[in-house]
């Protein structure tokens, strides 16, 4: 018989799962614990367990865990339930400030799109070849995006990503002008900019 190659299937670790009567700082999370409130009101953590998550090759630092009673005993304190109000109502205030400079954020960067009028011919393409009706005016694209970017500032990915759907879609609409076979676009419903949110300061 002919050696073979075989593949040796190492077993896949489970993840790591906190002790029973323990708390880890995600868990604090969902019970609506922030950095701060930890700091105040547990200060240092009590025990620790491996992080089951990897950025690339490097593995995360070990996760803080507090024991459950400790907690619990925090959470039935006057001064933190006021101070967890405080924090509640500060982090509301955030989302809303946050919601309202990226809808102005939107409102320019649309304005500044709709500035650009695409200006198009019908090129002897055949028909349905919609590729081919765009390649012509794919550099018009990129200049318009830095155009915007010149006059808006420094775009963010998920900007640029926006930018660029408003500027196709502008020029979609010029080329069903032009070829009476080219679909009409639509717009996108929801095409919003989405901006990652900032880190809040929690840590595993």
């Amino acid at each position: 018989m002919g050696g073979g190659t075989y593949a040796v299937v190492v077993p896949k670790r489970p993840p790591p799962v906190t002790p029973e009567g323990f708390l880890a700082t995600q868990d604090l999370r969902e019970r609506g614990w922030t950095t701060r409130l930890i700091r105040e009101f547990l200060g240092e953590h009590d025990a620790e367990r491996p992080n089951g998550l990897k950025m690339g090759r490097r593995r995360l630092p070990p996760v803080k865990l507090y024991r459950e009673e400790r907690v619990s005993d925090a959470e039935r304190e006057e001064a933190f339930l006021v101070a967890q109000g405080r924090a509640m109502e500060a982090r509301e205030r955030a989302e809303r400030a946050g919601r309202t400079r990226r809808a102005n954020r939107e409102r320019a960067l649309s304005a500044l799109v709709e500035e650009w009028v695409p200006s198009v011919q019908a090129l002897p393409v055949r028909r349905g070849a919609v590729r081919l009706a765009r390649a012509p005016y794919a550099r018009d694209v990129v200049r318009e995006v830095a155009r915007v970017g010149a006059s808006a500032g420094r775009l963010s990915a998920p900007e640029e990503r926006f930018v660029r759907r408003a500027l196709a879609f502008r020029l979609d609409a010029a080329l069903a002008s032009a070829y009476a076979w080219f679909p009409v676009p639509k717009q996108p419903d929801g095409d919003r900019v989405t901006v990652r949110a900032r880190d809040d300061g929690w840590e595993d």
